[in-house]
């Protein structure tokens, strides 16, 4: 089996009793994950946990990097939930608030069993890119696009897809290496305020005028 299909659910349950085990089973190497590290966690383990045989997993999940998989998507809808709600096109009267509370939001996400999310962080390499992942990631993109494009002009011409491609790869990098390195970082005021700085220097808008049409 190749790495990209062990990464890959077998099938998505559809009926409500399957969609109780699915979770069951996540809960549970959610937390095998976090008690024995990634190396040390077994579908069997996985399995005792959520009180499941090892067969009933197996219709789901084909490998522990598959159960991996599921539960680095489900962190990524997670940011795309928080995101999209704030992420609605509209005039922003205060850019710089606006950027800390998305950076806020974006920590907070991350901050949610900290333990957990460095698993998933340090194993996200072994499991290769995710097409759902990279669907959700696109998206988040084009809300980010939206809302700079209303309410921003620069000093001189920019690539604002290319701009903001790399104020999102630059967060979440910061972000995923503060969960890692420096977890203690995550949820102090510092860190919102430094990522938060790092954006609007990159950026160095020029304010527009809400009166002036949009070009």
């Amino acid at each position: 089996m190749s790495g990209r299909n062990r990464a890959s659910p077998r099938k998505r349950p559809r009926q409500e009793r399957a969609k109780a085990t699915v979770e069951l089973i996540l809960e549970a190497a959610a937390h095998v994950l976090v008690s024995s590290g990634y190396e040390g966690t077994t579908t069997k383990q996985v399995a005792e946990r959520a009180g499941v045989s090892i067969g009933s997993l197996y219709q789901y999940f084909p490998s522990k990097e598959a159960l991996v998989a599921m539960l680095v998507e489900r962190l990524h809808q997670r940011v795309l939930g928080i995101l999209a709600d704030k992420l609605v096109p509209r005039p922003i009267s205060d850019l710089a608030q606006e950027v800390r509370e998305l950076v806020r939001a974006l920590v907070d996400v991350y901050g949610v069993n900290p333990e957990l999310q460095r698993v998933l962080l340090e194993q996200a390499p072994r499991i290769g890119p995710l097409q759902v992942v990279q669907e959700i990631e696109a998206r988040v993109e084009f809300l980010v696009q939206g809302v700079l494009s209303q309410n921003l002009e620069f000093e001189r011409p920019r690539n604002l897809s290319l701009v903001v491609f790399i104020i999102i790869r630059a967060l979440r990098s910061a972000v995923w290496a503060a969960v890692v390195e420096r977890p203690e970082l995550i949820g102090t005021p510092e860190l919102v305020e430094e990522l938060s700085a790092l954006v609007l220097g990159y950026l160095r808008p020029r304010a527009r005028d809400p009166e002036r049409p949009k070009p």
